[in-house]
Protein backbone atom coordinates (compact mmCIF):
# COMPACT_ATOMS: atom_id res chain seq x y z
CA UNK A 1 0.00 0.00 0.00
CA UNK A 2 0.97 3.49 -0.39
CA UNK A 3 -1.16 6.48 0.65
CA UNK A 4 -4.17 4.69 1.38
CA UNK A 5 -3.62 2.56 -2.22
CA UNK A 6 -3.05 -0.38 -3.21
CA UNK A 7 -0.03 -0.56 -5.37
CA UNK A 8 0.29 -3.37 -8.12
CA UNK A 9 2.69 -4.49 -10.54
CA UNK A 10 2.19 -5.56 -13.91
CA UNK A 11 5.06 -7.46 -16.26
CA UNK A 12 4.99 -8.74 -19.02
CA UNK A 13 7.18 -12.08 -19.70
CA UNK A 14 8.11 -13.69 -23.13
CA UNK A 15 11.44 -15.74 -22.98
CA UNK A 16 12.95 -14.27 -20.28
CA UNK A 17 13.98 -17.96 -18.58
CA UNK A 18 17.37 -16.43 -16.77
CA UNK A 19 16.46 -13.62 -15.19
CA UNK A 20 12.37 -14.01 -14.38
CA UNK A 21 13.64 -15.68 -10.98
CA UNK A 22 15.37 -13.38 -9.78
CA UNK A 23 13.14 -10.08 -11.01
CA UNK A 24 9.58 -11.61 -9.36
CA UNK A 25 11.60 -12.52 -5.86
CA UNK A 26 13.06 -8.82 -5.82
CA UNK A 27 9.35 -7.24 -6.56
CA UNK A 28 7.53 -9.46 -3.63
CA UNK A 29 10.38 -8.16 -1.24
CA UNK A 30 9.30 -4.72 -2.06
CA UNK A 31 6.89 -4.27 1.09
CA UNK A 32 4.91 -1.60 -0.78
CA UNK A 33 3.81 -3.88 -3.46
CA UNK A 34 0.51 -5.60 -2.94
CA UNK A 35 0.33 -7.76 -5.79
CA UNK A 36 2.64 -8.72 -8.65
CA UNK A 37 0.30 -9.69 -12.39
CA UNK A 38 2.80 -11.14 -14.65
CA UNK A 39 1.58 -12.20 -17.82
CA UNK A 40 2.98 -15.07 -19.65
CA UNK A 41 3.24 -14.08 -23.30
CA UNK A 42 4.17 -17.64 -25.29
CA UNK A 43 7.63 -18.51 -24.81
CA UNK A 44 10.22 -20.72 -26.09
CA UNK A 45 12.24 -21.20 -23.21
CA UNK A 46 12.06 -22.19 -19.56
CA UNK A 47 10.14 -18.76 -18.72
CA UNK A 48 6.75 -20.35 -17.39
CA UNK A 49 8.77 -23.16 -15.01
CA UNK A 50 10.56 -19.90 -13.59
CA UNK A 51 7.41 -17.92 -12.56
CA UNK A 52 6.12 -20.97 -10.92
CA UNK A 53 9.46 -21.14 -8.84
CA UNK A 54 9.26 -17.95 -8.11
CA UNK A 55 5.56 -17.30 -7.04
CA UNK A 56 5.57 -20.76 -5.01
CA UNK A 57 5.28 -19.20 -1.62
CA UNK A 58 3.77 -15.90 -2.94
CA UNK A 59 0.07 -17.01 -2.22
CA UNK A 60 -2.08 -14.25 -3.46
CA UNK A 61 0.55 -11.54 -3.96
CA UNK A 62 1.49 -13.11 -7.41
CA UNK A 63 -0.75 -13.65 -9.84
CA UNK A 64 0.03 -15.81 -13.09
CA UNK A 65 -2.07 -14.65 -15.99
CA UNK A 66 -1.69 -16.76 -19.61
CA UNK A 67 -1.31 -16.16 -22.92
CA UNK A 68 -1.77 -18.71 -25.50
CA UNK A 69 0.54 -17.59 -28.16
CA UNK A 70 2.96 -14.86 -28.51
CA UNK A 71 1.07 -11.21 -29.01
CA UNK A 72 3.89 -8.86 -28.16
CA UNK A 73 4.89 -6.39 -24.63
CA UNK A 74 1.69 -4.42 -25.53
CA UNK A 75 -1.20 -6.95 -25.52
CA UNK A 76 0.59 -8.49 -22.25
CA UNK A 77 0.80 -5.29 -20.01
CA UNK A 78 -3.20 -4.79 -21.46
CA UNK A 79 -4.02 -8.52 -20.15
CA UNK A 80 -2.87 -6.84 -17.01
CA UNK A 81 -4.25 -3.88 -16.75
CA UNK A 82 -7.51 -5.43 -17.01
CA UNK A 83 -6.85 -7.28 -13.42
CA UNK A 84 -5.81 -3.81 -11.76
CA UNK A 85 -7.98 -2.09 -8.64
CA UNK A 86 -9.54 1.10 -10.25
CA UNK A 87 -7.91 2.77 -7.64
CA UNK A 88 -4.66 0.99 -7.34
CA UNK A 89 -1.36 3.04 -8.07
CA UNK A 90 0.50 0.87 -11.54
CA UNK A 91 3.50 0.27 -11.77
CA UNK A 92 5.28 -1.60 -15.32
CA UNK A 93 8.00 -3.88 -14.54
CA UNK A 94 10.16 -5.40 -17.08
CA UNK A 95 11.44 -9.17 -16.94
CA UNK A 96 14.99 -8.67 -16.77
CA UNK A 97 17.50 -7.26 -15.22
CA UNK A 98 17.83 -3.78 -16.76
CA UNK A 99 16.14 -2.00 -14.01
CA UNK A 100 15.75 -2.91 -9.71
CA UNK A 101 12.69 -2.40 -8.06
CA UNK A 102 14.52 -0.85 -5.26
CA UNK A 103 13.95 2.14 -7.16
CA UNK A 104 9.99 1.64 -6.19
CA UNK A 105 9.87 3.73 -3.11
CA UNK A 106 10.97 7.62 -5.21
CA UNK A 107 8.82 6.26 -7.99
CA UNK A 108 6.20 6.37 -5.39
CA UNK A 109 6.99 9.57 -3.70
CA UNK A 110 7.06 11.05 -7.01
CA UNK A 111 3.65 9.85 -7.89
CA UNK A 112 2.55 11.38 -4.89
CA UNK A 113 2.55 15.03 -6.49
CA UNK A 114 -1.29 13.15 -8.27
CA UNK A 115 0.66 13.51 -11.92
CA UNK A 116 2.07 10.10 -13.66
CA UNK A 117 5.73 9.44 -12.97
CA UNK A 118 8.27 8.08 -15.82
CA UNK A 119 11.47 6.09 -14.73
CA UNK A 120 14.57 8.26 -16.71
CA UNK A 121 17.23 6.17 -17.21
CA UNK A 122 20.63 7.66 -15.39
CA UNK A 123 23.43 6.42 -17.05
CA UNK A 124 24.07 2.47 -17.84
CA UNK A 125 26.38 0.39 -16.44
CA UNK A 126 25.75 -2.34 -18.56
CA UNK A 127 26.09 -2.11 -21.99
CA UNK A 128 24.80 0.37 -24.50
CA UNK A 129 24.13 0.56 -28.56
CA UNK A 130 24.55 4.10 -30.10
CA UNK A 131 21.47 3.55 -32.10
CA UNK A 132 19.35 2.71 -29.03
CA UNK A 133 20.45 6.25 -27.18
CA UNK A 134 20.19 8.07 -30.75
CA UNK A 135 16.44 6.51 -30.85
CA UNK A 136 15.81 7.23 -27.37
CA UNK A 137 16.39 11.37 -28.37
CA UNK A 138 14.87 10.69 -31.07
CA UNK A 139 11.34 9.68 -29.71
CA UNK A 140 11.85 11.24 -26.73
CA UNK A 141 12.45 14.60 -28.78
CA UNK A 142 9.08 14.59 -30.82
CA UNK A 143 6.87 13.38 -28.03
CA UNK A 144 8.27 16.81 -26.24
CA UNK A 145 7.33 18.93 -29.18
CA UNK A 146 3.89 17.40 -30.12
CA UNK A 147 2.91 16.92 -26.63
CA UNK A 148 4.32 19.61 -24.76
CA UNK A 149 6.04 17.68 -22.37
CA UNK A 150 9.26 18.04 -21.00
CA UNK A 151 10.44 14.03 -20.76
CA UNK A 152 13.83 12.69 -21.00
CA UNK A 153 13.54 9.23 -21.32
CA UNK A 154 10.15 8.58 -22.89
CA UNK A 155 11.49 4.68 -23.39
CA UNK A 156 12.02 3.78 -20.00
CA UNK A 157 10.35 0.56 -18.77
CA UNK A 158 9.41 2.45 -15.52
CA UNK A 159 6.02 4.03 -16.01
CA UNK A 160 3.97 4.38 -12.41
CA UNK A 161 -0.25 5.43 -12.55
CA UNK A 162 -3.80 5.13 -12.22
CA UNK A 163 -6.45 3.43 -13.98
CA UNK A 164 -8.30 6.98 -13.80
CA UNK A 165 -5.51 8.92 -15.79
CA UNK A 166 -6.46 6.90 -18.21
CA UNK A 167 -10.06 7.93 -18.55
CA UNK A 168 -11.40 8.12 -22.03
CA UNK A 169 -8.69 6.67 -23.79
CA UNK A 170 -8.51 2.59 -25.15
CA UNK A 171 -5.12 1.07 -25.07
CA UNK A 172 -4.80 -1.04 -28.78
CA UNK A 173 -1.10 -1.41 -29.10
CA UNK A 174 0.04 -4.86 -29.45
CA UNK A 175 3.62 -4.55 -29.47
CA UNK A 176 6.69 -2.19 -28.87
CA UNK A 177 4.74 0.85 -29.30
CA UNK A 178 2.53 0.90 -26.48
CA UNK A 179 4.83 2.38 -24.55
CA UNK A 180 4.28 5.57 -26.34
CA UNK A 181 0.43 5.31 -26.60
CA UNK A 182 0.34 5.08 -22.79
CA UNK A 183 2.14 8.32 -22.93
CA UNK A 184 0.40 9.71 -25.14
CA UNK A 185 -2.78 9.01 -23.91
CA UNK A 186 -1.76 10.21 -20.21
CA UNK A 187 -0.61 13.57 -22.37
CA UNK A 188 -4.31 14.34 -24.20
CA UNK A 189 -5.77 13.42 -20.45
CA UNK A 190 -3.74 16.94 -19.68
CA UNK A 191 -1.11 15.19 -17.46
CA UNK A 192 2.50 16.97 -16.80
CA UNK A 193 4.36 13.26 -16.86
CA UNK A 194 6.92 13.92 -13.56
CA UNK A 195 10.24 11.79 -14.15
CA UNK A 196 12.51 10.30 -11.51
CA UNK A 197 16.11 8.75 -11.73
CA UNK A 198 16.02 5.25 -12.13
CA UNK A 199 18.97 3.08 -11.91
CA UNK A 200 19.34 0.79 -15.29
CA UNK A 201 21.59 -2.16 -16.58
CA UNK A 202 21.64 -2.28 -20.27
CA UNK A 203 22.09 -6.26 -21.75
CA UNK A 204 23.41 -7.16 -25.36
CA UNK A 205 20.74 -9.36 -27.69
CA UNK A 206 22.76 -12.47 -26.62
CA UNK A 207 21.64 -11.51 -23.30
CA UNK A 208 18.51 -11.53 -24.24
CA UNK A 209 17.61 -7.77 -25.43
CA UNK A 210 14.74 -7.80 -27.87
CA UNK A 211 13.63 -4.62 -29.09
CA UNK A 212 16.00 -3.48 -32.10
CA UNK A 213 15.93 -1.00 -35.35
CA UNK A 214 12.15 -2.03 -36.72
CA UNK A 215 10.73 -1.11 -33.21
CA UNK A 216 12.57 1.71 -32.82
CA UNK A 217 10.88 3.33 -36.27
CA UNK A 218 7.47 1.63 -35.24
CA UNK A 219 7.68 3.74 -31.94
CA UNK A 220 8.52 6.66 -33.66
CA UNK A 221 5.75 6.81 -36.54
CA UNK A 222 2.90 5.97 -33.87
CA UNK A 223 3.87 9.46 -32.01
CA UNK A 224 3.77 11.10 -35.29
CA UNK A 225 0.74 9.07 -36.28
CA UNK A 226 -0.98 9.55 -33.61
CA UNK A 227 -0.68 13.03 -33.39
CA UNK A 228 -2.16 13.81 -36.09
CA UNK A 229 -5.35 11.84 -35.25
CA UNK A 230 -5.67 13.70 -32.05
Amino acid sequence: MYNGRSVEVVMPAYNEGKTIFNVIRRVLHQKTVDRLIVVYDKSEDGTLNEIKRAAANAGKRCMLVYSREKRGKGHAVRQGLELVGKRSIIIIQDADEEYYPEDYPKLLRAFGSGHPVFGVRMGNSGHRYVLGDLATKVHTGAFNMLYRQKLKDINGAYKVFSPEMLKGHELKQDGWPFDQELATRLAKNGYTIKQVGVRYKGRTFDEGKKIGPRGAIEDFFFILADRLRR
